[in-house]
C-alpha cells in the first residue's frame, strides 16, 4: 500500500511539474518571447471564438472552407462562453486543462488496478514533449472519451461458456457510447471498433457506439443549421504541407526536381503543381488499401482486452500516414491511445509507442517553431517534417505487423513467432521510472471490471 501511494503521489507530482509551464505559457504568464511561443500555440482558440461569436450562438454552424467539424464540435466550442469569466481563450484552456487533468487520472487510476504505470507516465512524459499545443486545440476532447471507454472495458471478464479467455463486460455499452461520442467530435475514435471481439458482446458494443454517436450527431443537426456543410469543405482538402505525401515534393524542390507552390486553402496550407493531383487520388487509395488490410485482420484476429487499444492506435496511425492531411494536434490522438496500450502488459504495441514517442519533439519544433519556414519553402522545416513523417510512417508499419502476429495464426504470415508477450525495456522513459519507484501490485486483474475479483486465475493461452 506504501509504494501504492507512492506511486499515485510521483505520477501526479510528475504530472503538475509538466503541466504548469504550459499552462502558463498558454495563459500568457511567462516571459515575452516564451509568451509568444505560447501565443503561436493557441492561435486556433481565436477562430474557435470567431466561430462562436459570429455563428455558433446564432445556432448555425460555419458555412466556411475552414469549418470542417462534425456538428457536435459546435456545442463543444460553445462551453467556455458558459464558464464563469468573460475570456473566451482562457476559458478554452482551462477546459483543456481540465481534460489533461481527467486524462491522466483515468491512467492512474487503471494503473493502481494493473500494477503498469508505463501508460500514465508515458502520457505525463509525452504530452510536453509535443509541447503546449494541447491545450490550444479540441482535439484534447476527442481522446478523453476513447480514454474513458478503455478504462471502463478494462481486463474484461472471463468467459460463461467454459472456454479459455475473457470476453467484455457488463460496462461495455457505457464504452460503447463514449467511442460513438468521440467519433461524434473527430472521426477517428470510430477505429475503436476495429478492435471489438466478433461476438455478440463485441456487436453490442459496436451498437452502443453507432447509436451514441450519431443520436448526438442528430440531435445537433435539428438543432443547428448547415449541419452538413462541414462535408464538402473536407472532400475539397487537398494534399497539406506537412503530410506524408508532401514530404518528397518539398524535398525534391529544393533540389530543382519538383515545382510547386504553396497556397492557404480549406484551413491549411496545401501543395498545388504537377503531380500533385495523382498524389491525391493515390492517397485515397492507400488509405482504403490500408482500412481494407484491417478489415481483413479482424476478420481473422483471436481477441483478447489489449486488442481494442492496440487495434485503435494501428487504425490510428493508418489513418494519419495515409490521409492527405496532418496537423500537429493530431499527435495528441496517438498520445491518448498509445498510452492506454502501455496499460496492458501483454500490448504488441510498445515499439510502435516508442517510435511515436521520439517523433513528438520533431513535431513540436514543426509547429509552431519551424512551421513559417515550412511555408516559405526553407530547408530545415522540410527535413525536419520529413524525419517525423517518416517515423510516422514506420510506426504504422511496425504496428501494424505487431498487432497481426500478436492476434493471427495460419498460414497468412508463415514467419509468425507466436507471441511471448511485451518486449522489455522498449519504453525506455517509462521503465527508468517504474524501476524507479519500486515494485507495484502484482495482480493483473481489474477489480473494477463486472465479475472480476482478485485471484481469478489466468485461463490457459492468455498471455501474461
Amino acid at each position: 500500500m506504501i509504494h501504492l501511494r507512492r506511486r499515485i503521489v510521483l505520477a501526479a507530482v510528475g504530472w503538475l511539474v509538466t503541466r504548469i509551464p504550459m499552462y502558463l505559457l498558454m495563459t500568457g504568464h511567462l516571459g515575452h518571447q516564451l509568451n509568444k511561443y505560447g501565443k503561436d500555440s493557441r492561435g486556433d482558440v481565436s477562430l474557435y471564438w470567431t466561430w462562436v461569436h459570429t455563428d455558433l450562438n446564432h445556432l448555425v454552424l460555419p458555412a466556411v472552407s475552414t469549418w470542417q467539424y462534425p456538428p457536435l464540435v459546435g456545442p463543444l466550442l460553445m462551453l467556455p462562453q458558459a464558464m464563469p469569466g468573460s475570456n473566451y481563450t482562457s476559458q478554452f484552456i482551462h477546459l483543456a486543462f481540465i481534460a489533461d487533468a481527467v486524462i491522466v487520472a483515468l491512467l492512474i487510476w487503471t494503473a493502481t488496478r494493473r500494477g503498469s504505470w508505463f501508460g500514465a507516465w508515458y502520457w505525463i512524459v509525452g504530452v510536453p514533449l509535443l509541447g503546449p499545443l494541447i491545450y490550444g486545440r479540441f482535439d484534447v476532447f476527442s481522446a478523453l472519451p476513447v480514454v474513458a471507454a478503455l478504462a471502463l472495458l478494462g481486463l474484461g471478464v472471463p468467459r460463461t461458456d467454459g472456454k479459455p479467455g475473457r470476453q467484455l463486460n457488463n460496462r461495455r455499452w457505457i464504452a460503447g457510447v463514449l467511442i460513438g461520442l468521440g467519433a461524434a467530435l473527430k472521426v477517428w475514435p470510430g477505429l475503436a471498433l476495429f478492435g471489438l471481439p466478433r461476438t455478440r458482446r463485441g456487436l453490442e458494443t459496436a451498437v452502443a457506439a453507432v447509436a451514441g454517436g450519431g443520436a448526438a450527431t442528430l440531435m445537433t443537426m435539428a438543432l443547428f443549421k448547415n449541419g452538413t456543410g462541414f462535408l464538402k469543405s473536407q472532400g475539397g482538402r487537398g494534399v497539406e504541407i506537412e503530410s506524408v505525401w508532401a514530404a518528397p515534393f518539398l524535398l525534391l524542390k529544393h533540389l530543382g526536381l519538383a515545382s510547386v507552390r504553396v497556397k492557404w486553402q480549406y484551413g491549411s496550407f496545401e501543395l498545388l503543381g504537377h503531380g500533385v493531383g495523382v498524389v491525391e487520388v493515390l492517397a485515397l487509395f492507400t488509405t482504403v488499401l490500408a482500412f481494407a488490410a484491417l478489415g481483413y485482420w479482424w476478420l481473422v484476429k483471436d481477441w483478447r482486452p489489449v486488442v481494442v487499444a492496440d487495434a485503435t492506435l494501428v487504425g490510428t496511425l493508418l489513418m494519419i500516414v495515409t490521409s492527405r492531411v496532418i496537423s500537429p494536434q493530431y499527435m495528441i490522438w496517438l498520445l491518448g491511445v498509445a498510452a492506454f496500450c502501455l496499460m496492458f502488459k501483454d500490448t504488441s504495441q510498445r515499439r510502435a509507442a516508442l517510435i511515436l514517442l521520439i517523433s513528438l519533439p520533431l513535431s513540436q519544433a514543426d509547429f509552431p517553431h519551424y512551421f513559417y519556414g515550412l511555408v516559405h519553402g526553407r530547408s530545415t522545416p522540410a527535413l525536419v517534417v520529413a524525419a517525423r513523417d517518416v517515423l510516422l510512417v514506420v510506426a504504422a508499419g511496425v504496428g501494424f505487423v505487431d498487432l497481426w502476429r500478436s492476434t493471427v495464426t495460419g498460414p497468412v504470415l508463415p514467419w509468425r513467432r507466436r507471441w511471448r508477450g511485451p518486449r522489455s525495456g522498449a519504453v525506455a522513459v517509462a521503465g527508468a521510472i517504474d524501476d524507479a519507484v519500486g515494485p507495484g501490485p502484482v495482480d493483473e486483474q481489474d477489480p473494477s471490471a463486472d465479475g472480476e475479483a482478485h485471484g481469478d486465475p489466468v485461463p490457459a493461452g492468455t498471455a501474461v
